[in-house]
């Protein structure tokens, strides 16, 4: 009985040994070369983009407040109406700065009338005078009547424009042109010239601007590439595109144009700020949304682009691609005619992404292959088998492309000077426009 336990036992030693023997032997056999498929690098112009959150603020904003204290007597305009600068919003009360301007009026016709008697006196005094037939003082005190007559004309004359102003202030006018709110007072309201609450606002929103922020970190690696001295003197001129994505993720269809930038950071977010200013003739903007804009901070000429699929990060989170070395670009491998090419670990750094795309800023260079198909089998330094290749999924008619480079749309500041200038030739289009719902 011990004797077949212990026969037992080396036996079973002796399987062990002889699996143990069978495994190391198929450890040490090569894995056979894993099929993919690679992609040729070529550097491309790519127009850098920084996206940021931002506001939409009113060109101009006014708020309408009265001048003069008095009652309400009529509100002129109609509500979210588009006003001219000029037009008549609120009619105030006005009997008594009439009566005031009348009383005016009357006091200067006085002082006239007394300016013209000291004057004649004045005249008659100095004849006088020469003859020597009065003494100087009686001249002097004429005299002096008379230049005081003409100080109480000119105090009835001011006092007359004093009324005038008053008067005509009765009658509250827009400030500007532009699209006016709702209104917070009604007829019968006594308002004053020092109330703080105004009686409506009016919005100058076509053009809209933009108030968009930027981080500093952002600036600082936008200065750090190579020729960011050269694109960043063109952000300085202000002559670039901005485009807006709306709340729900659609492009606008206007193209912007950054109009300023803050000099100093903001020390509790790190950030600066930029306007920009986008044509809005059909009121799809309106002040106090949020939007991302999309600001065109440069161009890289030699840019390098990998599909997103081709990125493999390590337990770190540093991520990598796997070169095809051995592989001469311009090949064409088939399944049938395959190419080996060992893969080759490199570390790269990326940039932002561009569509299916990353940019990588360092660790590839043009003319060189990596593997983007069938990594799942692929590791460093092993072998593999080319079968096919791929090509980068970049639509033609991509913003980010150097070739669809665009232009701000027009002069702003021309089209506000045509306005100013103008404001009569589109008043009646803007009008047709708002009570359309911003349809044309």
């Amino acid at each position: 009985m011990a004797y077949t336990f212990k026969h037992f036992l080396l036996c079973g030693f002796a399987i062990l040994t002889l699996s143990a023997c069978g495994s190391d032997q198929q450890s040490g056999m090569q894995r056979p070369a894993a099929p993919v498929g690679v992609l040729d690098l070529k550097a491309r112009p790519v127009i850098l983009y920084s996206e940021m959150p931002g506001r939409t603020v009113a060109y101009e904003t006014a708020e309408v407040r009265p001048e003069v204290t008095g009652i309400i007597q009529e509100r002129v305009y109609q509500e979210g109406s588009y006003v001219n600068k000029g037009d008549i919003l609120y009619n105030i009360d006005a009997d008594l700065y009439k009566a005031s301007y009348d009383s005016a009026k009357a006091n200067l016709a006085r002082a006239e009338a007394a300016v013209n008697v000291a004057r004649l006196k004045e005249s008659r005094m100095s004849m006088l005078r020469k003859k020597n037939a009065i003494s100087q003082q009686d001249y002097d005190e004429a005299r002096a009547v008379y230049l005081q007559a003409n100080a109480e004309v000119a105090a009835a004359r001011a006092a007359l424009q004093t009324a005038k102003i008053n008067l005509d202030r009765t009658e509250i006018s827009a400030p500007i042109s532009g699209l006016i709110g709702k209104s917070s007072v009604s007829v019968g309201t006594l308002v004053a010239n020092n109330q703080v609450n105004a009686l409506s606002t009016i919005y100058q929103i076509d053009p809209m601007n933009v108030d968009i922020t930027e981080s500093v970190e952002t600036l600082v690696k936008l200065r750090s590439r190579e020729n960011a001295q050269e694109d960043m003197k063109k952000l300085q001129d202000l002559n670039i595109p901005v485009k807006l994505l709306l709340e729900d993720g659609k492009e606008y269809k206007h193209i912007g144009k950054l109009e300023f930038i803050d000099i100093g950071v903001d020390t509790g977010t790190a950030t600066m700020t930029l306007r920009a200013s986008f044509p809005n003739s059909d009121y799809q903007l309106m002040p106090g949304l949020f939007i991302r804009a999309k600001v065109q901070v440069g161009i890289e000429e030699n840019a390098m682009l990998v599909p997103q699929r081709s990125i493999v990060r390590d337990t770190r989170g540093n991520p990598y691609v796997f070169v095809a070395e051995g592989y001469k670009s311009g090949s064409t491998p088939s399944k049938e005619a395959p190419i080996q090419a060992k893969a080759v670990r490199r570390y790269v750094t990326l940039g932002d992404t561009y569509g299916e795309n990353w940019m990588v800023l360092e660790g590839l260079k043009s003319g060189e292959t990596i593997i983007v198909e069938g990594l799942q089998k692929v590791t460093d330094a092993a072998m593999v088998n080319v079968i096919k290749t791929a090509e980068l999924n970049i639509p033609a008619d991509a913003d980010y492309l150097g070739e669809n480079r665009v232009k701000p749309e027009g002069n702003l500041n021309e089209f506000i000077e045509k306005e100013e200038a103008h404001p009569e030739s589109s008043s009646d289009k803007k009008q047709d426009t708002v009570q359309n719902g911003g349809k044309k």
